[in-house]
């Protein structure tokens, strides 16, 4: 029971500490003291161990792609892509709504944070002349902006739930990917199963540039997006993300004649400090956890209570994600008290992980709800209650996934 309480208490500093806008690296670093301090260990050795966290080869290579993918998400922007490919799209003689849960989709391709306020916008556009209510706009951003978190290795739960399970990238996003596939197909069916096709009209001759065929619209679609599809084939080929990303960050630099002096100023922004002090704690409270033996009395203390390993697997991430509003503190926090409890096989961190994210979904902290709700004007209960049937859905659906497979 004391290994419990103990854990608690760590846990109630990491949601008090972000509920004070405290930053997440800050946040888990301090709790990583904590969590030493409660578990027996004496300043000095707790102070090394942090500091040998840094050193690793694991911490660093995910430092570096993490950096790496924000030097890409940077020359994306600057060089205007990400705007380009938003509007191919729009030339696209496709199915609107298609076109229009397309927009948050293709902004997710990068993995910024709060980028939901940046596609809220552009589907406010799109859908100006629609019927959609408020909080239907806003679950329609918010739902596909998050559509790739299972299957692109530019985004950090992916990376870090790679590392503490042990499992290769390739592997995990294997078993993931369908998990998006269904994630756009139900919410494409919840949100638009209420409106007629007849009510709804494509974009003006302003929005939709009819001169130009599909073939080429697509051709520029691709085009902008080929050092995302990139590194999706390298990593599936067992090249190393952070070599994957360096060899494409070259590419697209020679591509768009982008000088080094600029790379230089993205990474001496606050937002590099930032990465390596959020990998660094998130890695470091992993650590702790088991060099404290938290790990090992924590798992003992609920193989007491007899709680089911499934129910854990589940509930434990769901929880930490409702509680943090952030898949990378979900991750480090409910990650290696699961995986002390379970196996790491492929069909058990699959069900933690999407536990975890549909946790940071129904989050009221979550950064990009607020920021979309905000934007829209929406009624914040109104469309929060919106992603309660999704969410289980798509809960039901991974577990019947896991059944079968498992």
């Amino acid at each position: 029971m004391l290994p419990l309480l103990k854990i608690l208490l760590v846990f109630t500093l990491i949601i008090f500490m972000l509920r004070k806008k405290i930053g997440l690296g800050t946040t888990m670093m301090v709790s990583s003291l904590l969590l030493g301090a409660l578990f027996g260990m004496t300043l000095i050795p707790l102070v090394k161990q942090m500091a040998l966290t840094l050193v690793t080869p694991d911490t660093l290579e995910l430092i570096t792609a993490l950096v790496l993918i924000m030097i890409l998400e940077s020359i994306m922007r600057q060089t205007g892509m990400l705007r380009s490919m938003t509007e191919s799209l729009f030339q696209l003689p496709w199915n609107f709504r298609i076109l229009t849960v397309s927009i948050p989709a293709i902004i997710g391709f990068l993995p910024s944070a709060g980028g939901a306020r940046f596609s809220a916008p552009l589907v406010g556009q799109a859908t100006s002349e629609m019927p959609y209510q408020a909080e239907h706009k806003v679950l329609i951003n918010y739902w596909f902006r998050h559509i790739w978190e299972y299957s692109l290795p530019m985004y950090p739960g992916v990376l870090l739930a790679s590392h503490f399970s042990g499992l290769a990238i390739s592997t995990l996003l294997l078993w993931l990917f369908p998990i998006s596939i269904l994630w756009a197909l139900l919410g494409y069916w919840y949100i638009f199963r209420n409106y007629e096709k007849k009510d709804e009209l494509r974009p003006t001759l302003e929005d939709v540039n009819s001169d130009r065929h599909t073939g080429s619209s697509l051709i520029a679609l691709l085009l902008n997006t080929w050092p995302l599809w990139a590194t999706v084939v390298l990593v599936f080929a067992n090249i190393s993300i952070a070599l994957a990303l360096c060899g494409i960050l070259l590419v697209l630099m020679l591509q768009k004649r982008y000088p080094l002096l600029r790379v230089a100023k993205t990474l001496v922004e606050p937002l590099t400090l930032r990465i390596i002090i959020l990998t660094w704690g998130t890695m470091a409270f992993k650590d702790v956890l088991e060099a404290s033996g938290a790990v090992q009395q924590i798992s003992s203390a609920i193989v007491d209570f007899g709680v089911p390993t499934l129910l854990l697997v589940t509930l434990l991430p769901l929880m930490a994600g409702m509680l943090t509003g952030i898949v990378q503190a979900c991750i480090g926090v409910a990650f290696p008290l699961v995986l002390a409890v379970a196996h790491p096989s492929p069909a058990i961190v699959m069900l933690a992980y999407v536990s975890g994210v549909l946790g940071v979904m129904l989050s009221p902290v979550h950064l990009c709800l607020i920021l979309t709700v905000e934007y829209f004007k929406a009624d914040f209960v109104r469309s929060y209650k919106l992603l309660f049937a999704p969410c289980l859905l798509l809960m039901v659906m991974t577990m019947a996934i896991f059944q079968v497979f498992h």
